[in-house]
């Protein structure tokens, strides 16, 4: 093939199954449809005189052994984990221009598929489930790009971590290129020279669905005169508490938003209870029914954080209900046929990275 052939690649989530969050991994069940266009007169000399025929009348034809004759972009999954369980069909359909036939390659997949977690806004975080459809062919052979016309989805119903996560309903699509290195080893002696060098490029698409994290805040309230006592057994719950949450989270190099307010409760904790210790007398002689000033640092304290929750976590959340909002939007203005955009040609390479339903972060 003298030049790149445009892929367009279409994926459903079927079924999310369980988020292993210390592992950073999870398990899905997908369908992944890539479709692209190669010439009549050079696909139809496989086909009997009946599939012909049916080709003929706009009806789609299956292929049993396409893969074993014909070229296909030979897809593959990047990001799974362990053996993936696949179902592979290839279907025929003819296009608008009858010159060109169109191929879809249905492609059925389940296993684990791994994902790192970006934690930085934890407990308020937001994650992203991906699924990267890569193909065997650099991008002068092959090119991804995301269906126009038929959009990503996934299956909210079949949704097995309800309880701890909340799943959005929109599908983001982002495209990317990676550099491929080869290396020369003892063995390969007898490779060209030029192969030290030689870098590559491979495409990649990325297939994300948007989740955030549920998470129950319990808050105690404590009116208490031994504020000597409740101050170091706030103390030694917040460091059981920071234990626990690191046996639940994976290794990770930076502190999450949850990281940051506990250490300043901590340290906040530690001055209260060297505070308490060497006033408590004069507090308890003084003002017996002691109080914390209304407009303490304390209080402005809590109001920045605050604040700085609503402003930086929570905005996440809030686009991502945006995107909602317009993926139901523009699948409405679908269904009514509002866009008209086909794939009748190959020629028609875009010059952009193609999004489905609305751009990621």
């Amino acid at each position: 093939m003298d030049k790149a052939t445009i892929v367009y690649v279409r994926l459903v989530f079927l079924r999310i199954g369980e988020i292993d969050t210390l592992n950073e991994k999870y398990q899905a069940h997908a369908s992944i449809e890539s479709r692209w266009f190669v010439p009549a007169d050079k696909f139809t000399y496989i086909l009997s005189s009946d599939d012909q025929l049916r080709l003929r009348k706009d009806k789609s034809v299956l292929l049993e052994k396409y893969a074993e004759c014909c070229w296909h972009p030979e897809i593959y999954i990047e990001n799974s984990l362990g053996d993936l369980k696949e179902q592979i069909k290839y279907s025929a359909k003819l296009g608008k221009d009858p010159q060109m036939i169109q191929i879809c390659e249905h492609r059925v997949i389940k296993g684990s598929f791994w994902e790192k977690l970006e934690l930085q806004h934890f407990p308020s975080d937001v994650q992203d489930l991906s699924i990267s459809v890569t193909s065997m062919f650099y991008h002068d052979k092959v090119i991804l790009i995301a269906d126009p016309l038929r959009l990503s989805g996934v299956n909210r119903e079949a949704f097995v971590d309800q309880q701890e996560w909340s799943l959005y309903e929109h599908v983001d699509t982002k495209q990317r290129f990676i550099r491929e290195f080869v290396f020369r080893t003892y063995d390969a002696v007898d490779d060209d020279d030029d192969d030290d060098n030689e870098i590559n490029d491979q495409q990649m698409k990325e297939v994300s669905s948007s989740e955030d994290r549920k998470r129950s805040i319990l808050t105690v309230t404590c009116h208490a005169v031994n504020r000597l006592q409740v101050s170091c057994t706030l103390l030694l719950t917040s460091i059981t508490f920071r234990w626990t949450v690191n046996r639940s989270l994976p290794t990770i190099s930076y502190l999450t938003s949850l990281d940051r307010y506990g250490i300043a409760g901590i340290f906040n904790l530690v001055f209260h209870s060297l505070w308490h210790s060497t006033l408590s007398a004069i507090i308890w002689q003084t003002t017996p029914d002691y109080r914390v000033p209304k407009h303490s640092w304390i209080e402005f304290l809590d109001h920045t954080m605050i604040i700085w929750l609503y402003c930086v976590p929570l905005k996440y959340r809030r686009r991502m209900k945006q995107k909602d909002v317009q993926y139901r939007i523009l699948m409405q203005e679908r269904i009514r046929g509002n866009i008209n955009r086909s794939l009748d040609s190959e020629n028609s390479r875009p010059t952009t990275t193609a999004l489905i339903s609305i751009e990621q972060l």
